[in-house]
């Protein structure tokens, strides 16, 4: 009876401190706006490892760092663990805000020049097979129509990143959702950086309009979306991912700017 007893008092203090530990993840997730850090090679091998993905749930759809494979695979501490050099769910967890910090930072400072790119963590089939996850469950056709949409990679693997992309990127409303709307992004996954859905690129009631104004174009006609920014507003997607695998992001810096 007393082993039992000793057993059971050990099951509890350890279920006790596990919450605690995921009481303390969430604290870090749902903090506020962190404050950039001096960027570290850590941070910096960390960005080139993010993932994004397409999130087709809110208002018109949209880019953000996938929620299930941030970093590649469903697990966090796997992937950023050998970086930092500890599996703490709550250092990862810092570490993660941090290098989401960065990104945001990077996106408006640092540059990349014009040109095509390979990538390393993003093709044609994997794009179809993500958005694919994500739509499953809805009618054949809108599953069609929406793949139809997606931006080719030609020749696979290969993205061109043009002076439009650059501009628009600058102006994309990246950030960490506040903690109303976190794990309605996040699902299952983790916690992660978003586009802001409803305003992506400036304050306009329609977001093609702020691309045209970003881009020197001619603001669209009433409810006609312009296939030219239509094109561009889904390249954001791999427009993000070879920035971020490709940009110059220089060590030591609070605010990067190259």
């Amino acid at each position: 009876m007393r082993l039992i007893l000793i057993l059971a008092l050990v099951v509890l203090a350890w279920a006790t401190w596990k919450a605690w530990r995921w009481l303390l993840v969430w604290r870090v997730y749902a903090a506020p706006a962190l404050a950039p850090p001096a960027i570290s090679a850590k941070h910096i091998a960390a960005l080139r490892q993010l993932r994004f993905a397409w999130d087709t749930r809110i208002e018109s759809g949209g880019p953000v760092v996938d929620p299930w494979t941030p970093y590649g695979s469903e697990s966090m501490a796997e992937d950023l663990g050998p970086i930092i050099g500890t599996r703490d769910l709550v250092a990862i967890a810092r570490f993660h805000r941090e290098v989401s910090t960065v990104l945001i930072e990077a996106l408006e400072k640092c540059d990349l020049a014009d040109g095509q790119y390979r990538l390393c963590h993003l093709d044609n089939a994997r794009m179809e097979q993500r958005l694919r996850r994500d739509l499953a469950g809805l009618p054949t056709e809108r599953i069609e129509a929406v793949v139809a949409q997606l931006p080719r990679l030609n020749p696979d693997s290969h993205f061109e990143f043009t002076d439009q992309h650059r501009r628009l990127l600058r102006e994309l409303r990246f950030e960490w959702p506040d903690r109303r709307k976190m794990w309605i992004v996040a699902r299952s996954g983790y916690p992660a950086p978003t586009m802001h859905f409803k305003r992506p690129f400036g304050d306009m009631t329609a977001f093609d309009i702020d691309m045209a104004n970003i881009l020197g174009r001619p603001s669209p006609p009433e409810n006609q979306l312009d296939p030219v920014l239509e094109r561009l507003y889904w390249e954001m997607w791999p427009a993000l991912q070879t920035f971020v695998e490709h940009a110059a992001i220089r060590t030591g810096e609070a605010n990067p700017d190259a």
